[in-house]
């Protein structure tokens, strides 16, 4: 009975650390030319935001597997979708202790 309880427990454990994470997932969906309102309906409301003269970066972080998050950027002019950028880190507590501040020198060229 012991044996099975572990064996439940492993699989259950794997399972979770396979699954894509929801966020990640949808950031699959953003496209260039979007607008805001369309990313805002397909991820929610970002963790982070950052204002520059006419543009805008918003900031997702997710857990992606067991002790690891994505940290994905999103860049706007007007308010349209002008690129994505994304890093993987490890978790601190969570995904929120490891986002970095608005780098905006990371701005892709083609969004400026």
């Amino acid at each position: 009975m012991k044996l099975e309880k572990i064996v439940i427990f492993g699989l259950i454990l794997i399972g979770l650390c396979g699954c894509g994470s929801t966020t990640t997932t949808a950031t699959q969906d953003v496209r260039p030319g979007m607008t805001a309102d369309q990313v805002s309906s397909l991820l929610g409301s970002p963790a982070n935001r950052s204002f520059r003269k006419n543009y805008e970066a918003w900031q997702y972080d997710d857990i992606v597997g067991f002790g690891q998050c994505e940290y994905i950027t999103i860049w706007f002019e007007d308010n349209i979708v002008q690129s994505m950028t994304s890093r993987r880190g490890g978790s601190v507590a969570g995904c929120g202790l490891g986002s970095d501040p608005i780098d905006w020198d990371q701005m892709p060229s083609s969004a400026q």
